[in-house]
C-alpha cells in the first residue's frame, strides 16, 4: 500500500511539473510590435527564439514608419486596448523610450537595440530594470569600436554623421568626442537629421571636398541605418574611408566596422519572455547585452579605396562584398 501510495505521489509531481513546464512553453501569447523602421533582423531572431521555445505567438505589427506623429498614434491605440496583449515589443531607444512614459507599465514591455537604456531613462539599472519591463541593449563601446578599426585605418580627422533628434545618438556623440579628446583625434559633426536635405547636402560636401576629413564614423541610429545603401554608394563615390556601427552599413558598401548581431539579439529577448512565463518577474530580469560582437569589412569597398588588409584579418573577420 505504501508503494502504491508512493508510485501515485511521484506520478503526480511529474505530472504537475510537466503541466507546468507545457503551460509555460505551450501557451498562446500574444505580442504587439511596436517598431520604428519596419521589421528587423533583430525581430526575425525574436520571432525565431520563441518558435523554437515552443510558443505559439499571435504577432500585431505597429510600424512608426520613422514618425513620431505616427508613434503618438499608435501608442495611443495600444494604451486603449492593453488588454488586447500579454507583451509589448519595442525597438530602439526612441520607441522604447515613449512606450515605457505612455504605457507606463500596464502591459509587460520589452525592449531590443537600445544603446544605453539607463541614460535614456528606460530602466533603473541594468542588473534590475525595476518596474514591469526588461530587454536588450545593442552597446558596443566607441573605444572597443575604434581601438580595433585603428589598428586597420589611420586618422586625425573623424567625421561623425548623426541624426540629433534621436536620444540615442546624442548619447554617442558624447561618447565619441570624450574618445577623441582622449586620442588626439578630431570629430567633425555631420548633424544629418531627416529634414531640408541634410544627408545629402553633407555628403555631397565631402564627395566635392574628400580631403576634409579622413574617415567617416557613422552612428547606430534608425534614421542613418535606413538610408545605409544611399549613405554608402555617396561614400564610395567621395572614396572616403568609412567606419560604421551597425552591420547593414558595411553590407551597403561602407568600409568596415566592430558590430553585432541583432538577429542573435532578438534570440536572447525571446529568452526573457521564456524566463518571465516560468515565474521570474520581469522587471528583475537584467539587462542583456549584445553578443557575438565580430569585425565586418567590405571587401569591395575595400579594392576600390587602395586599403591594403592583411589576409589573417580577413579570415578572423566577417566579410562582404
Amino acid at each position: 500500500m505504501k508503494i502504491a501510495c508512493r508510485l501515485f505521489l511521484s506520478f503526480f509531481l511529474i505530472l504537475v511539473l510537466f503541466s507546468s513546464l507545457a503551460t509555460a512553453a505551450g501557451q498562446q501569447l500574444r505580442i504587439g510590435m511596436l517598431l520604428w523602421r519596419g521589421e528587423t533582423r533583430a525581430e526575425a531572431g525574436f520571432k525565431d527564439g520563441l518558435k523554437e521555445l515552443g510558443y505559439s505567438v499571435d504577432y500585431t505589427i505597429f510600424n512608426s514608419e520613422q514618425s513620431e506623429k505616427n508613434l503618438g498614434t499608435l501608442l495611443h491605440s495600444i494604451n486603449k486596448n492593453i488588454d488586447a496583449f500579454d507583451y509589448i515589443y519595442t525597438f530602439g531607444t526612441t520607441v522604447s523610450r515613449r512606450a515605457k512614459i505612455v504605457i507606463a507599465g500596464n502591459i509587460p514591455q520589452l525592449f531590443n537595440i537600445v544603446t544605453d537604456p539607463i541614460r535614456a531613462g528606460i530602466v533603473e539599472s541594468l542588473a534590475s530594470p525595476g518596474g514591469n519591463i526588461s530587454g536588450a541593449s545593442d552597446a558596443i563601446g566607441i573605444a572597443e569600436q575604434l581601438n580595433i578599426t585603428m589598428q586597420l585605418l589611420s586618422f586625425k580627422r573623424l567625421g561623425f554623421f548623426f541624426n540629433p533628434r534621436e536620444k540615442n545618438s546624442m548619447i554617442i556623440r558624447n561618447e565619441l568626442h570624450r574618445f577623441g579628446d582622449a586620442n588626439g583625434i578630431e570629430i567633425i559633426d555631420f548633424r544629418s537629421p531627416p529634414v531640408q536635405d541634410a544627408l545629402p547636402r553633407n555628403l555631397q560636401m565631402l564627395i566635392d571636398n574628400p580631403d576634409f576629413v579622413d574617415a567617416v564614423y557613422l552612428s547606430a541610429d534608425s534614421y542613418l541605418v535606413s538610408e545605409a545603401k544611399y549613405i554608402g554608394s555617396q561614400l564610395r563615390k567621395a572614396k572616403l574611408k568609412s567606419i560604421g556601427s551597425v552591420g547593414s552599413y558595411i553590407e551597403h558598401g561602407v568600409l568596415m566596422g566592430v558590430v553585432g548581431d541583432y538577429y542573435q539579439l532578438g534570440r536572447v529577448v525571446a529568452n526573457i519572455v521564456d524566463r518571465h512565463q516560468k515565474g521570474e518577474t520581469l522587471g528583475k530580469i537584467p539587462v542583456q547585452p549584445i553578443q557575438n560582437v565580430m569585425l565586418m569589412i567590405n571587401r569591395t569597398t575595400a579594392g576600390l579605396l587602395g586599403v591594403k588588409i592583411d589576409t589573417s584579418v580577413y579570415a578572423r573577420a566577417v566579410v562582404v562584398d
